[in-house]
């Protein structure tokens, strides 16, 4: 039986119902004023400090404080696991390099393929790279034969995993 991988779309869908909000993190937060300190940690993919956090009433509410400013920040490295499928510790300080973007692109894209501009949308780019930094590495993968090049249905030019 052949399983057909999900369009780029619904891969990318996928990982967006992954992702944490941070009004809700905040509301999250806002329970532990009464006593469910620690909810916006497990939210946030952090079940370790989720736990001391709700064994300690909140490190005596001292730590409950602090998360009210470290709140965007865990949000937001919670979103980066799960674009990336993994914890950020792993690929080193700062964000994973642009060619493993792409190839995990690659792969979550399936037979469909993404284009450009799906690059563009769903890669995490340093400050000041676009479009010619994103096209360069492409070519750099089709040149190692990491990536195929073809056009969709529509005629647009896709990449895709050999």
């Amino acid at each position: 039986m052949i399983t057909r991988l999900p369009s780029p779309s619904a891969a990318l869908g996928l990982l967006r119902q992954e992702r944490r909000s941070v009004g809700l993190t905040y509301l999250f937060w806002a329970m532990g004023l009464f006593g469910l300190n620690g909810i916006h940690r497990f939210y946030c993919r952090k079940p370790v400090s989720g736990g001391i956090w709700l064994m300690s009433l909140g490190l005596v509410g001292i730590g409950q404080m602090v998360d009210l400013f470290l709140i965007p920040g865990m949000v937001e490295e919670a979103n980066r696991q799960a674009v990336q499928g993994a914890p950020a510790a792993l690929d080193g300080p700062g964000l994973p390099s642009l060619e493993r973007q792409l190839l995990r692109l690659a792969r979550a894209s399936g037979r469909d393929g993404f284009s450009l501009n799906d690059a563009l949308i769903e890669l995490e780019l340093p400050a000041g790279a676009g479009s010619a930094q994103v096209r360069g590495e492409i070519d750099r993968l089709l040149g190692e034969h990491l990536l195929d090049v073809g056009n969709d249905e529509r005629g647009r030019v896709v990449y895709r995993e050999p």
